[in-house]
């Protein structure tokens, strides 16, 4: 049996990517950090769909605390068909004010955590020709700048390098790798009060963002690979 690991998945958007998953008839690996209460929660609605759930706790912080997640995960689950790479801080500061222990703190949780994840994995997505699907955010394709959350930003712009030169590497393995890009969704920390400054006067619900992790899953999209598909509403244009 084959598992689907979502990480930084016990609430929000990772918790409803885990939810359409079950829909589609994934077995489901949630990660989380520090919300066992609502993983193991979410774990019990997800059976409820017919499916295999488990969890496992990680931190991401260091190198040496993702090697020992990737240790137990790989002890747990013998064969990973997806990985959907949603764990990831965000930090609201101009590049000027954020320290350098802030941006390394950024980078490693947003940009080495899934870097060093998917490719721990790559034997086995190989083996059962599967796919992953990196979390961005809307406007990384066109460099556009950030000065409110630069760090953030930046180590997205990273994972969107990463996964073209990925897709195209694994192309040949019959491996795809995509990213999903919200804009604001509407339980966003950085909601703006006024909506209607927004293209589409409203925020995106967390479901429009799984549908499409979905989809990038789905066999029908077995020839979509090193794509960057924004559910954003017309932010980032």
């Amino acid at each position: 049996m084959a598992w689907t690991l979502v990480t930084g998945a016990a609430k929000r958007l990772g918790a409803s990517i885990c939810l359409e998953l079950a829909r589609a008839g994934h077995n489901l690996v949630i990660h989380y950090r520090q919300s066992q209460d609502e993983a193991e929660a979410l774990a019990v609605t997800l059976r409820a769909f017919g499916v295999k759930a488990e969890t496992i706790r990680g931190d991401f912080s260091t190198a040496e605390s993702l090697q020992e997640f990737l240790r137990e995960y790989q002890r747990q689950f013998l064969a990973t068909r997806f990985v959907v790479n949603n764990v990831g801080n965000y930090l609201i500061e101009p590049p000027s004010e954020t320290a350098p222990i802030k941006w390394h703190e950024l980078f490693e949780t947003n940009f080495f955590a899934p870097v060093a994840l998917t490719n721990a994995l790559l034997s086995s997505l190989k083996q059962e020709r599967g796919a992953v699907v990196n979390i961005g955010v809307a406007g990384i394709s066109k460099l556009k700048v950030d000065v409110n959350a630069a760090a953030y930003t930046m180590s997205k712009i990273a994972l969107l390098a990463y996964t073209k030169s990925l897709a195209k590497e694994v192309a040949k393995d019959l491996v795809r790798v995509n990213m999903v890009s919200p804009g604001y969704i509407d339980n966003a920390v950085d909601l703006p009060d006024d909506l209607s400054v927004l293209p589409m006067k409203r925020a995106a619900t967390p479901e429009e963002v799984a549908r499409v992790v979905r989809f990038l899953l789905e066999p029908a999209s077995a020839y979509i690979t090193g794509q960057n598909i924004e559910v954003a509403g017309g932010v980032g244009l």
